[in-house]
């Protein structure tokens, strides 16, 4: 986890780092830092909920995953 302290302020930043290089449907590249590694784990595990989300969850959720570049933009993640 990369952290940082600003010695003038009373708080820690943290850095996400997520590169997804490559088009849907084909061999992509994902770099990403400790942080950004974690996020992804999130949000994969958020995808077990998919259909329990309300409808506009559903709708953030896909665009979430279409910046990913895993599934293309006139994709949902999941039909319900």
């Amino acid at each position: 986890m990369t952290t940082k302290t600003d010695p003038n302020k009373n708080y820690t930043i943290n850095e996400f780092y997520i590169k997804v290089k490559g088009d849907y449907g084909k061999e992509k590249t994902v770099r990403v830092n400790d942080m950004g590694d974690k996020l992804l784990s999130l949000i994969t595990d958020l995808g077990w909920d998919y259909q329990r989300m309300s409808c506009s969850g559903r709708e953030v959720y896909d665009e979430i995953q279409q910046l990913l570049g895993t599934i293309t933009e006139d994709e949902v993640y999941m039909e319900i």
